[in-house]
Parts: structure tokens; sequence; C-alpha cells
């Protein structure tokens, strides 16, 4: 029989890995669940490669620095891509580090929002996590894996 577990698609852009690091934290915690993960940084792979990924999943975690405040233009433009595709229905997390104002996930929430997505609060990490916003990080993706295992 199939593997039928639940998969959650981690996209994230860095500039320090700060960021990549919160992802680690989701996807360890989402793991931790039971739900599968594939864990992307949006500079490796073609974005229409991301967005095959993204639309065969049942979540979506995607992560951006706060860069002029805003998201990196990557993430912007993956998002972009997003509006076109068939989003409806999926559990949506924004998360990012910041250093200075930390706006990206809150953009990225909003920008998302006509994607029609059940959309969880979103995750900002000062800096790069250690300890209890390490534990933050791991908290959220095992609270995004149990929105997703109730659907």
């Amino acid at each position: 029989m199939a593997d039928t577990k639940p998969k959650l698609v981690i996209v994230y852009g860095t500039g320090t890995n700060n960021t990549r690091a919160v992802a680690e934290g989701i996807e360890a915690g989402a793991r931790d669940e039971g739900v599968d993960t594939a864990l992307l940084n949006v500079a490796d792979l073609p974005k229409e490669e991301i967005v095959a990924e993204i639309t065969g999943a049942q979540g979506v975690a995607i992560g951006s620095p706060t860069y002029n405040r805003k998201p990196i233009p990557a993430i912007v433009t993956l998002v972009e891509m997003l509006k076109d595709a068939d989003m409806d229905g999926k559990v949506c997390a924004t998360f990012g580090a910041y250093g200075h104002s930390g706006e990206a996930p809150k953009t990225l929430k909003r920008v998302l929002k006509p994607c029609n997505m059940e959309q969880m609060e979103v995750l900002r990490i000062l800096g790069k996590p250690s300890g209890p916003t390490l534990t933050e990080c791991r908290e959220y993706g095992a609270e995004i894996a149990r929105n997703m295992l109730e659907k």
C-alpha cells in the first residue's frame, strides 16, 4: 500500500542562513508529528519545480528574511506564481528571520490570502534560532503538521 502521509513543502530564501535554520527547525517539528517534508531553498531549483512540489502537497511553509522591509525578490516571484496554481484548502504558513524590522512573513501572508489556503499565524525569529527560539520553530512545525493531519 502506498504511503498516504500528508506532505509539507518548506521553501525558503536566505541571506545569512538564519531563515534556513528556522526552516530546518520547522521541518524537524513537522516530521516529529508524522508528516513527510521537502525542504527547498528557492535559489537551488527552478521556481516551476518548486510550484509543482507545492501543488502536490497538503501544506506549504514559505520563509524569507526581511530585506529593505520586504521579502527577498526570489520568494516574491515564487509567491506570485502560486497565485496561478490550485492552492485551495492547503495549510499555509509563513516565516522568517530578521535583524531589524521583520515584515517579510506578514507581507507573504497578505499576498497569499487570495490563494484560498488555510493560513496560520506567522513565525518571526530575531537572528539565528537557538535554544528557546529553535524550540519555537519546532513547535511551529508541529502545529503546521497537526493542522494538516486534522484535514
